[in-house]
């Protein structure tokens, strides 16, 4: 049914758009997962069995551009009404202050058009376009009202420092050869040149790739073929 989807964007007049977010805490987090629209005119959506409720949202900047990676704006209403009518302000700022500005939290963003939900003609066929995930950056801004978060690719390295070891093309000296790290329990033994040895006591690990391929041991591999030394 991809081919539907397809050809319902392709239209002159295409059915709605319909984008559903679904915010994901982190798995030491005791909470289940908020899942939200602002696209179904003031009434929950349901699309592949989810209930999306209906809230005050601006998300903007998603697109890919040529100047690196985006960093898509979602803006939330920071109020909530509750059953009784009710008005609850600053239910994601409590959020924020609790989690530690949800940093680090994961965005799902799922577009499909509104005849794929539930009541649209073509519901029994609830396709949506490639699933877009994303984590919360940081908090830009927040007035009371409303809070707006900076996103950025799950992907997106920037700003990361890598793990304080030496990253090199051959096997870390931490890796003990025939240790758990290692893995190695075969009975073919080599010296340090690779090469075929009778005696326990000549047996040695080379740490070069060459090494654990010849040991049929490539899974374990600790280097990073085709680097030169990076600190």
């Amino acid at each position: 049914m991809m081919g539907v989807l397809q050809r319902e964007g392709q239209k002159l007049v295409p059915d709605a758009l319909v984008q559903l977010f679904e915010l994901r805490p982190p798995g030491t987090v005791n909470m289940q997962s908020m899942r939200f629209t602002a696209s179904g005119n003031g009434q929950p959506v349901t699309f592949q069995g989810l209930i999306y409720e209906p809230w005050a949202i601006e998300a903007k900047g998603f697109e890919s551009s040529n100047k690196g990676s985006p960093r898509p704006k979602l803006s939330v209403g920071n109020i909530a009404t509750l059953p009784d009518g009710r008005q609850l302000r600053g239910i994601f700022t409590a959020l924020v202050a609790q989690h530690q500005g949800l940093v680090g939290w994961r965005l799902i963003r799922r577009v499909t058009h509104a005849k794929f939900c539930q009541g649209g003609e073509l519901e029994s066929y609830p396709e949506m376009y490639p699933e877009e995930t994303w984590l919360i950056n940081r908090r830009e801004a927040d007035n009371g009202d409303v809070i707006t978060f900076e996103l950025r690719s799950q992907l997106d390295l920037v700003g990361k420092k890598a793990p304080g070891v030496l990253v090199t093309r051959y096997c870390p000296a931490h890796v003990v050869f025939r240790g758990p790290r290692c893995g190695y329990q075969g009975t073919a033994m080599f010296d340090a040149r690779d090469q075929p040895v009778t005696d326990a006591r000549l047996e040695a690990c080379g740490k070069r790739l060459s090494s654990c391929k010849i040991r049929d041991n490539l899974a374990n591999y600790g280097g990073c073929p085709g680097m030169r030394r990076y600190n």
